[in-house]
């Protein structure tokens, strides 16, 4: 679901308007216990407007595309992910809609009030985003239970880029890879190409062969 759903919601319910003066004011910007009480009003808000007909009715539509009787997972994706000079990712929160619930709005609208978190708001802030140039997205997917692992996979050689590759980073069991459990303990796998000889006439040319050397030796600890 595009940036567009949660703004034409946002709009249409005037909750841009009654957010600007619930956090400005001293009282919200120095004291935290009022900080706190501020930002969840405004979550219960938008948890309780009411979703416009046209946007109801694009989210059933959605929901309709899946086989009856599937729960389904509605994750968050802001456009203040994966910048670069900020890192959103686990500040949003992502939930699951159960076969039992009904109409996926409300579950639509927890998503997107996640936006609202302090965490979330108190990291925009440090970093100076503005918050209601702040758009969320949901996607959408059938949800697993019991899942035998959990994990990110990029299509990007992160550790030598020069390189193609993929990295994935996985857990076993359901523990969060963005807010993992406590106790829980990541495994990080690099899938590339080996070093071969047209590899390294590739890289020769941009590399002295001192640093060819260090490579090797950098890559043959990973």
């Amino acid at each position: 679901m595009p940036f567009y759903f949660y703004d034409g919601f946002m709009t249409k319910n005037g909750l841009y308007e009654e957010i600007r003066d619930l956090i400005k004011g001293d009282k919200f910007a120095r004291c935290e216990d009022v900080r706190e009480k501020r930002l969840a009003d405004i979550r219960k808000k938008i948890k309780r407007a009411k979703m416009p007909r046209k946007l109801r009715e694009a989210l059933g539509e959605m929901q309709a595309r899946f086989p009856a009787g599937t729960g389904l997972r509605c994750r968050s994706s802001t456009n203040n992910e994966d910048l670069k000079d900020f890192n959103g990712a686990g500040l949003y929160d992502s939930f699951t809609h159960r076969p039992d619930e009904g109409h996926v709005e409300q579950t639509v609208k927890q998503v997107w009030a996640s936006l609202w978190n302090r965490r979330a708001f108190e990291e925009r802030h440090f970093y100076r985003i503005d918050h209601f140039h702040t758009a969320m997205a949901v996607l959408v997917h059938p949800n697993f239970d019991d899942e035998i692992a959990n994990g990110v996979a990029l299509t990007k050689n992160v550790y030598f880029p020069d390189f193609k590759g993929f990295y994935v980073n996985v857990q076993v069991g359901e523990s969060l890879v963005t807010n993992p459990d406590p106790n829980a303990i990541p495994d990080e796998l690099l899938i590339m190409r080996m070093w071969t000889k047209a590899l390294q006439e590739t890289r020769s040319t941009k590399q002295s062969a001192s640093a060819d050397r260090a490579w090797l030796s950098q890559a043959n600890q990973f």
